[in-house]
């Protein structure tokens, strides 16, 4: 196989050498690459870490939050369960004593839940977990009883946080709407979130990042419901300033902006928010640049004295270097590509088929494996020599190529045989008008030696996770799909399913 080095080795060749230029030109150089370098993978760790972060916050959030909507699901299961019709029958039940007493067991069973309240129509408490009987509270005004009230929603509304007038905590509430007969409105079950709780449990997961940080969570209007460390007169509020739906968009940026959590001073700072899955809600994580390097800081003046040392050794080693890395490089590459036609070969193919498994699993989409087959190959080879069919399989692998995106895979695992690997395909459709184009392009003459070689493909066709939901699944459906096609005549494209399957298994015996 005749070895091409990537760009990407080509760059890592010319760095190499680049840095065995002479000695004064190497002290210059080497200082200030290497506390670039070093910056930059200082910043990256920093990101990896915040997304890293935001992820495990996501999830703890979510599964948080599922807990709290568990015990008020609990509650109104309890209510549903005693066949509610009116709301004179709803305040009978609410009052009394055996629903305080399951109300104070949701509390006390779960440390984040501060309160849990069965509101009537009029907006009065009827029963609360606080104290038996309730007192006179008209929460009327509040933003989950105006919407829930108004509204024939059964899904759970995240309130905007509530300052206790008792105790001057805030909290934040989950709440679902009492329906009786006919869908009239009868009032509203209420959990109450701790703000300071889960502003304690934030601390655990984001004392990880140091001094100088910050851990929030969102509603997804961008409302504040809680954050670390606790700023009392930022529960809340309002945050319009941009960032949170910029970092949505694009994951972990820089920003000097005003900072919503720091009196509108433009602080230089990394920030990273990401949505909770199922829940109307959004977590974030603030560094500021001191914090994010600082251990750059502290570790480019070691560079500066270690650089003076590398020069003795970086003449010495350059070369070194640069064959160990060369000889690694081309051994990488043959290792995982075809020496013909310099496609990924099976093992290559493999390993994106399982990484394109794992990304769809987590994004739930789908993709799509085509196996292909050149229909003639065999002939041409006998007819017109290896030679001619070297250049059909060279001119099909361009050909194929020309057709997909740059993300996708084309694969050569056998003689005549390949595979195609097409990423986030949207419908079984889109799959088979892109191996029509397969087909179409493969089946175009090929000019040899002067002469107009034809060849043709069947292509057989497997979606994740519809045809298979691991590596060997889909590539056997997609080569029994493959084998359909050359036994209704070829030159064809076939999907793989129940019908093909018997076809191929009536066929076998």
């Amino acid at each position: 196989m005749v070895y091409i080095p990537s760009r990407h080795v080509k760059r890592n060749i010319r760095l190499i050498q680049f840095a065995a230029l002479g000695l004064s030109l190497i002290f210059l150089v080497n200082a200030a690459v290497s506390a670039y370098l070093l910056r930059e993978n200082t910043v990256k760790a920093r990101m990896n870490q915040l997304a890293n972060l935001t992820i495990i916050l996501a999830e703890h959030t979510s599964q948080t939050i599922f807990s709290a909507n568990t015990a008020l699901k609990s509650i109104a299961d309890m209510v549903s369960l005693a066949h509610i019709q009116n709301e004179d029958q709803f305040r009978n039940f609410a009052i009394q004593r055996q629903q305080y007493d399951l109300l104070l067991d949701k509390t006390a069973s779960n440390s984040i839940i501060d309160v849990a309240t069965l509101i009537g129509r009029d907006g009065h408490v009827l029963n609360f977990s606080r104290s038996f009987p309730a007192p006179p509270i008209d929460l009327s005004e509040r933003d989950y009883f105006q919407w829930l009230s108004t509204h024939n929603d059964l899904q759970t509304f995240y309130s905007v946080p509530v300052q206790n007038k008792g105790t001057g905590k805030w909290v934040f509430y989950l709440a679902r709407r009492v329906n009786g007969a006919d869908h009239q409105f009868l009032g509203v079950i209420l959990v109450g979130v701790s703000v300071e709780v889960f502003s304690s449990l934030y601390e655990r997961i984001g004392s990880s990042l140091g001094r100088g940080s910050s851990v929030t969570l969102y509603r997804d209007d961008y409302r504040l419901l809680t954050r670390w460390p606790f700023v009392d007169n930022m529960i809340g509020k309002l945050n319009t300033r941009g960032v949170i739906q910029s970092s949505l968009g694009s994951g972990v940026i820089f920003t000097n902006s005003p900072g919503f959590n720091m009196n509108d001073a433009p602080i230089e700072r990394m920030v990273s928010f990401r949505k909770v899955q199922n829940y109307p809600l959004i977590v974030g994580a603030t560094v500021s640049k001191d914090l994010y390097l600082g251990d750059w800081y502290r570790s480019v003046v070691g560079v500066l004295y270690t650089t003076l040392f590398g020069l003795i050794c970086i003449g010495f080693g350059a070369a070194a270097l640069l064959n160990i890395y060369k000889k690694n490089a081309q051994a990488q590459y043959i290792a995982h590509h075809d020496a013909l036609t310099k496609l990924p070969n099976r093992l290559l193919f493999s390993d994106r088929l399982q990484q394109a498994i794992a990304l769809a699993k987590r994004l739930h989409t789908q993709f799509a494996v085509l196996y292909v087959d050149l229909d003639n190959l065999k002939t041409i080879n006998d007819i017109h020599s290896h030679s001619a069919g070297d250049a059909v399989l060279i001119e099909a692998t361009k050909r194929m190529a020309s057709c997909i995106r740059e993300s996708d895979t084309v694969a050569r695992i056998g003689g005549d045989e390949f595979v195609v690997l097409l990423l986030d395909v949207q419908s079984e459709a889109n799959a088979i008008a892109i191996a029509k184009k397969l087909l179409e392009a493969v089946s175009r003459p090929v000019s040899y030696d002067g002469q107009e070689l034809l060849t043709s493909a069947s292509i057989g066709v497997a979606l994740y996770p519809e045809h298979g939901q691991d590596e060997h699944a889909l590539v056997n459906n997609a080569d029994i799909a493959m084998y359909a096609a050359k036994e209704r005549g070829r030159n064809q494209v076939v999907v793989f399913g129940d019908a093909v399957l018997s076809e191929t298994m009536r066929d076998l015996y």
